[in-house]
Order: structure tokens, then C-alpha cells, then sequence
């Protein structure tokens, strides 16, 4: 069996401009993504539309494939998969036509830094034939049942049609767990990923992280919450 991972980092950041080269405990953030991933599957892409963000990424990486049994390719995000409006799904899409050969075809945001070996191994034992994908998750911080809407003139309605802030029902522990993917682990198989074009479809398995390796950097809190998380160990 053959694997594909793809870390797919973008140039332009609205909220946390260069984000995907900022430095975290040492190196810029994709070099967390990319040492967490080499070594796992049997080739790796890493692509961007930044020339800047390859160059350093070339300068660090150049000889891996090299020096390794499995392949590490770096190479330019086509301009069509580098707007405003691109889906991260339609650069894997590409690269997965690009590469028909891989049983497996698997994405790591390179936003979410704080995952490691272990849960991308474990991850990858979870996607058996009897399932189409598997995406990582984390708890909810706050129970979404208990969630407020925000309306014009700022009143404000309970998001849960059941109203416990109106009824008085809000202790966390009698409303169910509930779960969000925490974007840094996907993974299914070819045959799926040709079918679904959609991680979230088909027979999803979870794995779950807990919140201190969950970190999703979009802004600059996001990033100074990472840099506080990185030395947890859970």
C-alpha cells in the first residue's frame, strides 16, 4: 500500500499576514507540520503559492528526499488554486490526479502546529477498510447548545431551540459533549477521496486530540495561545 500526504500552506493571511512563517519555538511554523509528517508516508508534497514560503522551505528541506526512502516534493500551488475563494479540498483534488498511484491520500494544515508522530500514526491505524476517512478532533471549549445569537440592535436569542439560558438549564455537565475537527489530521482512501471529494463524507472515523494539541492559527492570538501550548504535555 502506498500513502500521499499533502501540506498545502498559502501565502496571503488577511488577519496574521506571513502566519505560515512565523516563528514558533525556534523555526517558522510549517516546519512543524512537515517534521511531524516526513517520515510516515511514502511521498510528501508540500506546496504553496509564496515563493518566499518555498524558498525557506527548499533551504531547509532540499536534500530530504535525498537522504530518506520516502519522497519529499516541493513545488508551486497553480494560480487557479491560489484565490481568494480557493477550497484547500481542490489543491488536494489536484495533486491526488497529479499522483494516482497512492492508496491513501491524507492532508496536514500546516496552521495546526501542535500535533506530533504519534497522532498522525495513530491516526493512520484508524483508517481501515471498513472506513472511508478519518478526521482529528477536539471537545467543543464551551457546550454549542449554550450558544447565543447576536441580533440587530444587539439583542440577543439562544442559539439552541430549547432556550436553557431561558429556562435556567446551563450547567455545562447536562448538555452533551459535542466535538469540532481541529484541522490537523485527514486522511481516506483513493477510491473514497475519488468518490466523496469531501473528508466528511462517506464513514468517518474521529481521533481525538485534546485541546492543548489543538491549536488553529488564523490571528495573532491564535498564534501567541500556540507558542503558550507547545511545552503541555498531554
Amino acid at each position: 500500500m502506498k500513502t500521499l500526504g499533502i501540506i498545502p500552506a498559502r501565502g496571503g493571511s488577511k488577519r496574521f499576514p506571513s502566519k505560515n512563517v512565523a516563528i514558533l519555538d525556534g523555526k517558522p511554523l510549517v516546519f512543524h507540520t512537515i517534521d511531524a509528517v516526513l517520515g510516515l508516508f511514502d511521498k510528501v508534497i508540500f506546496t504553496s503559492d509564496s515563493e518566499n514560503i518555498l524558498q525557506i522551505v527548499r533551504n531547509e528541506y532540499a536534500n530530504y528526499s535525498n537522504e530518506n526512502k520516502s519522497e519529499f516534493e516541493i513545488c508551486k500551488r497553480p494560480d487557479k488554486l491560489a484565490t481568494d475563494t480557493s477550497k484547500v479540498i481542490d489543491t488536494v483534488a489536484y495533486y491526488q490526479k497529479q499522483n494516482p498511484d497512492y492508496d491513501q491520500v491524507w492532508l496536514f494544515l500546516p496552521t495546526c502546529p501542535l500535533r506530533t508522530k504519534s497522532d498522525i500514526t495513530n491516526a493512520i491505524k484508524l483508517l481501515t477498510k471498513d472506513a472511508d476517512s478519518v478526521v482529528s478532533i477536539t471537545e467543543y471549549e464551551f457546550p454549542p447548545s449554550l450558544g447565543l445569537v447576536r441580533g440587530a440592535g444587539g439583542l440577543m436569542t439562544s442559539y439552541d431551540y430549547s432556550d436553557p439560558w431561558g429556562n435556567g438549564n446551563t450547567r455545562s455537565q447536562d448538555h452533551a459533549t459535542v466535538y469540532r475537527p481541529n484541522g490537523a489530521v485527514y486522511g481516506m482512501w483513493k477510491k473514497s477521496f475519488e468518490k466523496y471529494q469531501n473528508y466528511y463524507k462517506g464513514k468517518v472515523k474521529s481521533y481525538f486530540m485534546p485541546r492543548s494539541r489543538s491549536a488553529d492559527i488564523d490571528t495573532k492570538t491564535d498564534f501567541e495561545i500556540a507558542k503558550a501550548l507547545i511545552n503541555i504535555k498531554e
